[in-house]
């Protein structure tokens, strides 16, 4: 009984702690990024004047903007903006996107005016805040192996193979923090699959890499999907190599990767092999194919892989498509922006494959390890919501005060629209504690009842 308090009291104090410090860090980190914006405006005044002047009389308002969210099951709906991922801190092609976007506002613009400019301004830079029910599909896959698992996917066999299908489309050489998606990719894949137990498999595909965007190649890009690691042993060199050989190009045959990927792991039937299925991709299926109904021929297959789908800063359009991809396949999607939150999402099946490995050497996992797993993935998703609200409104209250510095809004306004944030920024942080303390309160429940209650209550469908 004591053992038992002395760990829930430390477990306790790591959520506590860890949130705190997001919180705290985050908090003032847009402090200080709107404190230096504010500072910079006599300097940038003449110069956001300049760039922004001409065409202002040709931009007017989008009135068909989705109107935000006003529960935390809208939230979840919400779908991602033009600039999702990425900062209006330092960014030319943000600054000039939401110059483009919004227009003078004239000084007697009225109420309602003033609460569609600030949609706009909120759906430009909004990235999807993950629905719980995707945590449940997590906690289910960091439990593989575990004896009450009923779904013989997520029960350890003799083999255990992980395949990425990655996308090399022209669009991957979009830029992050100074890097290609491309680049970011590699580093994250090639840390991942090198740190598999040296007796699991690894394949790597790639899709869209011959060709160019333009219509001419579109034939040759569309056709253009190669296995360029076979499934085997990982060996470094031979491994890196051929990641280094990928370079983003063409066109997006997600339907043909996924596909041959079922082709590549025909020989690991699912009775005798755990098979993992990553997809990144940063769009839509561009070759006039059937990703949805390729995924749920994929699992339906012999090989009945659990497929991750990873959505690497995707427009609403895509995100739509991969989640619809993921759920044809009972897998799981995942929307991220960056390397760090790539390489979270592979580092949780390294971990199942070092889990693997002891189970292959006869050792048996406890509940009470599983419940501490669980706890932390709760944690995980709750800094991760924090993290995109502050990344949000950082984005919110760095444009309203460009767009003051530019002329396009009045003193007064500026202050409406200040007033505008501070109040969603409640309601996104009001939502986020709901949702941790409702994951909390599912940690002892099976993953049935688990994920038949936060779909009712999050109206997954």
């Amino acid at each position: 009984m004591k053992l038992s308090f002395t760990f829930a009291f430390v477990l306790s104090v790591l959520f506590g702690c860890s949130n705190d410090d997001t919180k705290s860090n985050a908090e003032s980190e847009k402090t200080n990024n709107q404190s230096n914006e504010s500072n910079k405006k006599d300097s940038q005044n003449k110069e956001d004047k300049q760039n922004t002047s001409a065409n202002q009389e040709d931009i007017k308002i989008n009135k068909e903007v989705k109107p935000l969210p006003t529960s935390t099951n809208e939230i979840f709906t919400y779908p991602n903006g033009s600039l999702a991922g990425t900062s209006v801190f330092g960014s030319k092609e943000a600054e000039e996107q939401l110059f483009k976007t919004m227009p003078k506002l004239p000084e007697d613009a009225d109420e309602e005016t003033l609460e569609l400019y600030f949609n706009n301004i909120v759906a430009m830079y909004w990235s999807g805040f993950t629905n719980p029910s995707t945590l449940v599909d997590k906690w289910k896959l960091y439990s593989l192996g575990s004896p009450d698992m009923e779904d013989p996917r997520y029960q350890f066999k003799e083999n255990y193979n992980v395949e990425i299908v990655l996308d090399a489309s022209g669009s991957m050489a979009k830029k992050v923090d100074g890097k290609t998606q491309m680049d970011l990719a590699k580093v994250a894949i090639d840390n991942f699959v090198g740190a598999l137990p040296d007796n699991a498999k690894v394949g790597l595909r790639v899709y869209g890499h011959k060709g160019t965007g333009s219509d001419a190649d579109k034939q040759l890009s569309c056709n253009s999907s190669e296995l360029i690691y076979q499934v085997s042993p990982y060996d470094s060199s031979t491994f890196k190599q051929a990641l280094d050989s990928v370079q983003p190009k063409g066109w997006t045959p997600i339907t043909l990767a996924l596909e041959t990927a079922q082709k590549d792991l025909a020989k690991y039937p699912a009775d005798k092999s755990n098979n993992i299925v990553f997809l990144v991709s940063d769009g839509i299926e561009t070759c006039d194919g059937d990703p949805v109904a390729a995924a749920k021929k994929l699992v339906d297959s012999n090989i009945s892989p659990i497929l991750n789908v990873i959505g690497f800063n995707v427009d609403a359009d895509g995100q739509k498509q991969l989640k619809d991809v993921a759920k044809a396949a009972n897998g799981i999607y995942t929307d991220i922006s960056d390397q760090k939150q790539l390489t979270e999402e592979f580092k949780r099946v390294e971990e199942i494959a070092k889990r693997w490995e002891e189970w292959k050497a006869n050792s048996m996992r406890k509940a009470d390890a599983l419940k501490v797993e669980r706890s932390f993935e709760a944690l995980g998703f709750t800094n991760e919501w924090y993290s995109k609200q502050i990344k949000l409104t950082n984005n919110i209250g760095g444009s309203i005060t460009k767009l003051y510095n530019s002329d396009r809004i009045f003193k007064e306004q500026r202050e409406a629209l200040e007033a505008k944030e501070d109040e969603f920024e409640l309601f996104l942080e009001e939502s986020g504690k709901e949702v941790e303390d409702y994951l909390n309160s599912m940690n002892d429940k099976s993953f049935e009842t688990m994920k038949k209650e936060i779909d009712e209550k999050y109206q997954v469908k």
